[in-house]
């Protein structure tokens, strides 16, 4: 029997949305991090946020989105600091101080990722519920039966803004934090707005390639009585949901081939999740599957995603 795929979920700081009531369903021991207004009805818990996440919030709030380069501006500040260390030590015949290993070895350049991180998931939350005053606008001013709907085109070319800076940031500061828990056969669970940009930047800048990518439609919940209703039966399916979805993490991760194990699991989520499902799911959602690819470095690894969040242009 295969090993069992263990699931982290990124970024670091997640805010809720109703459509997270799905996520105990099919991942009831996923790993998380900082849990923002997360209901208490869920199996997660989530750690709460260090000292330096929220001192000195000001050094980071000039920047605006795009500019915030953190290294950057933490050498600005520590450029001079430093000449003047090394004038003293030279005058007092001591020897230069090895450098350290990394860049997350001095205090100040982890508070200042906490402080982005914190800024980002704020930016998410107020974003999530804008969506959500969208949806409910979109119900009480839709337009009569017999008016015709105007028919607006996405424009060619749109992508998610990101910096690709505080994209690589946010995926350090991850990897730092849950470092504990990424061992062999372990999956980021990407749920964030800007999740799936990240990881996508982080593969592009690396110099990656197109690596297998698959989209399984799966049934969801909304809210805490869809939630509960459904709870009742996941045990029956879980275990079949968990093997077939391990074994094609398993051939994407190796590099071998996905269609054979990704038709299985397709299969079933058709023909015998509906039967164990308590009606009509108030939600569908579509998880994706990347595989590994060897030429990135960051952000490379076999992962899942949420697929949908965010609603095409983002700004982070």
């Amino acid at each position: 029997m295969p090993a069992t795929w263990r699931y982290i979920a990124f970024p670091m700081i997640l805010p809720w949305r109703p459509e997270f009531w799905s996520l105990p369903l099919f991942f009831p021991d996923l790993t998380v991090g900082v849990l923002q207004e997360w209901p208490t009805g869920l199996p997660y818990r989530g750690r709460s946020l260090p000292p330096e996440a929220v001192e000195g919030g000001r050094d980071v709030r000039h920047y605006a989105p795009g500019e915030l380069k953190q290294w950057q501006a933490y050498q600005e500040f520590s450029r001079d600091r430093e000449e003047l260390d090394d004038i003293v030590r030279a005058l007092r015949g001591e020897p230069e101080p090895a450098a350290p290993e990394g860049v997350w070895q001095d205090e100040r350049a982890l508070s200042l990722a906490w402080q982005m991180e914190v800024m980002e998931a704020d930016q998410e939350a107020h974003l999530a519920k804008v969506d959500r005053v969208g949806e409910w606008l979109g119900e009480v001013l839709a337009p009569e039966a017999w008016e015709e709907t105007p028919d607006f085109q996405a424009l060619p070319g749109e992508k998610e803004v990101l910096d690709p800076e505080t994209a690589r940031w946010r995926y350090l500061l991850w990897c730092r934090e849950m470092g504990p828990q990424l061992l062999p056969q372990s999956a980021p669970l990407l749920l964030g707005r800007t999740a799936l940009p990240i990881f996508a930047m982080l593969r592009q800048e690396a110099g990656g390639g197109q690596a297998p990518r698959m989209s399984f439609p799966l049934p969801g919940c909304r809210t805490e009585d869809d939630y509960v209703a459904a709870k009742e039966g996941a045990a029956a399916w879980r275990q079949d949901f968990h093997r077939l979805l391990g074994a094609c993490l398993t051939a994407a991760d190796q590099g071998a081939d996905i269609e054979g194990p990704a038709q299985k699991l397709s299969r079933w989520l058709v023909e015998e999740l509906p039967r164990q499902w308590p009606g009509a799911p108030s939600i569908t959602w579509d998880l994706e599957i990347w595989g590994r690819d060897p030429k990135a470095g960051e952000g490379g690894e076999t992962l899942l995603a949420w697929g949908g969040l965010g609603k095409g242009v983002i700004p982070g």
